[in-house]
């Protein structure tokens, strides 16, 4: 009784310790970064693919009957047993579980009128269809209420203890000892006192007491299963059950109905009861999706890493310059070939050997102080438009700016680096500054702020 006291209270330490809130506001797991609020989680799948659970487990099972096991009168004492099952999710709520339950089943009885006692091995099968209340609970932790109805095979062959261990048939004396000859005070003196050797080794259907003849042992049941999951990791549960099994044959402890006088048995139906505890492993599932992996969950990254919008033979991952017009030669950038670098390439150069560290103008040409004075934009030149007039200037990979977006007026107080330009890090200081209520900018202004940057 204390193991089981003592078991009972280590898996509530580890419920209670894998209990704490792994949300916050909003559903989010307590170390998403919050820069994730700006994604569309709507195909997030909580469940995307269905796996075998494997479940291992011990317990104790009490017998009910004609014939009542000494321990019926504790659900957490009695004759131990193993079980085995395999689980498969059918939705969030709904579980099936295949079951195989091996162990002993026994009763004794010892009184006035009768003496009877019974010991049987016992083979259950059987399928179990589980719902766990996620469905109904408006926030899932780690411990999981759940039950389940189903239907078994029971498979029993029933014995009995009626000699000791030197073959003398036991008879029972009102004085309570077991003798090797019936009760009479008349021979009383030469009785031997029996010891009971527990050693069940008589066949009851073979006795056929009751006229029965060769029964079968096999029936079905139908178990009833309450009890509770508790998440220990994402590949470990504990379920903590009690199944009642209700055995649709009277014949378990070969007492029925159909006996006579003292062995005249109840129209009740057998009953058995086991509780367990059972670890599963869910060996064959994939990791948990991140909310990175549910945003991004329909995109082919493949067909991405192979496109090539401008057929160049360079794929646009590694392609430096994309939108390259077709049948321009480019190097291993993807870019077009400027024999002499001036950031305007070959196919639209009219200088094609300037000189070396030269200004020019669009089409290549080198430009007279003059020209470039006249270039100049009165009030000065934005930084991020420098390079359409000057591509030359350009470190890197020469590339002529296609195009500039500019920044909304609201969001112009964000560049703190008055490079027209929204940094990443100038994005994330800005949904900083939001969450800590720094700023007078609202959920809808942090989503516009996040399509610019990415159409920037």
């Amino acid at each position: 009784m204390r193991f089981y006291i003592a078991l009972f209270l280590f898996c509530c330490s580890l419920a209670s310790f894998a209990q704490e809130d792994t949300t916050k506001s909003g559903g989010l797991p307590a170390d998403a970064d919050y820069r994730y609020l700006l994604m569309d989680d709507e195909s997030a799948v909580e469940f995307p693919v269905f796996k075998p659970v494997i479940g291992l487990g011990y317990g104790v099972i009490t017998f009910f009957g004609d014939v009542n096991d000494i321990y019926n009168s504790s659900p957490v004492v009695g004759r131990n047993a193993l079980n085995f099952s395999i689980s498969r999710r059918l939705s969030p709520s709904v579980n099936i579980t295949f079951n195989l339950i091996s162990g002993k089943l026994s009763g004794i009885e010892r009184s006035s009128n009768r003496n009877l006692n019974f010991q049987t091995d016992i083979l259950n099968i059987g399928a179990n269809v589980e719902y766990n209340f996620r469905g109904l609970m408006k926030k899932t932790g780690n411990v999981m209420p759940f039950i389940s109805l189903g239907m078994e095979s029971f498979e029993f062959n029933s014995k009995g203890d009626l000699y000791d261990a030197n073959d003398n048939l036991y008879y029972y004396w009102s004085d309570g000892t077991l003798r090797n000859i019936e009760e009479d005070p008349v021979t009383a003196h030469t009785s031997i006192i029996l010891q009971r050797d527990y050693r069940y080794e008589t066949d009851l259907r073979e006795l056929d007491l009751d006229g029965l003849g060769d029964y079968p042992q096999v029936a079905f049941a139908m178990p009833i299963t309450a009890g509770v999951d508790m998440k220990v990791t994402d590949r470990l549960d504990i379920r903590l059950g009690v199944s009642y099994h209700m055995i649709l044959n009277d014949l378990v402890d070969n007492v029925s109905k159909n006996g006579e006088d003292i062995r005249k048995g109840t129209k009740q139906k057998d009953k058995f009861l086991y509780s367990y505890l059972t670890f599963k492993f869910d060996l064959f599932s994939p990791p948990p999706l991140t909310i990175e992996d549910k945003h991004y969950m329909d995109v082919d990254f493949v067909a991405i890493d192979l496109e090539d919008e401008d057929n160049d033979h360079i794929k646009d991952i590694d392609d430096k310059c994309p939108g390259t017009p077709l049948g321009i030669k480019v190097n291993d950038y993807g870019c077009p070939f400027d024999a002499d670098d001036d950031g305007i390439p070959d196919f639209r150069d009219d200088e094609k050997e300037s000189a070396k560290n030269a200004i020019v103008n669009l089409r290549g040409v080198t430009m007279t102080e003059d020209e470039i004075i006249a270039m100049v934009p009165k009030g000065g030149l934005k930084r991020s438009e420098m390079y359409d007039y000057y591509p030359s200037l350009r470190e890197g990979p020469k590339k002529f700016t296609q195009y500039y977006i500019e920044i909304p007026e609201k969001f112009k107080n964000l560049d703190t680096d008055k490079d027209d330009y929204i940094s990443l890090d100038e994005l994330l200081q800005a949904v900083d500054d939001f969450f800590d209520m720094k700023s007078d900018y609202t959920i809808d202004d942090i989503y516009e702020l996040n399509d610019f940057f990415f159409d920037q």
